[in-house]
């Protein structure tokens, strides 16, 4: 018969406990990373959030801003647009009535050479 070792088997066993906990030590470290990375994702991504709607908050004040001058400016253009036209009546009506005093006078005018 063949006889066994019995002083190499409890080495053996040994071997692989230890070679079990390193490798469950790894497994559990990296669990442990998987966690931390998303707690720290989902963290990250609440703050983007955060960053988004504040940037939505500026440009709807910012677009709000640029409606309400661009009223005013409509309004300004408006009545610019206006002023040459009464300034052009105004000053048309002036030389008729100009024209108008001139007439009879330069009749009289006229008459007396």
């Amino acid at each position: 018969m063949a006889s066994i070792n019995s002083t190499l088997a409890p080495m053996f066993y040994r071997r692989k406990v230890i070679l079990g906990g390193i490798l469950l030590s790894c497994s559990m470290i990296c669990v442990l990373m998987t966690i931390l990375f998303l707690y720290v994702s989902n963290a990250a991504n609440k703050r983007v959030e955060e960053i988004r709607k504040d940037y939505r908050d500026v440009a709807a004040r910012r677009d709000a801003r640029v409606d309400l001058l661009t009223d005013q400016v409509r309004k300004l253009q408006h009545k610019l647009d206006a002023i040459p036209e009464r300034t052009a009546d105004q000053t048309v009506n002036k030389v008729k009535e100009v024209v108008i005093e001139s007439e009879p006078s330069a009749g009289k005018m006229n008459r007396r050479p």
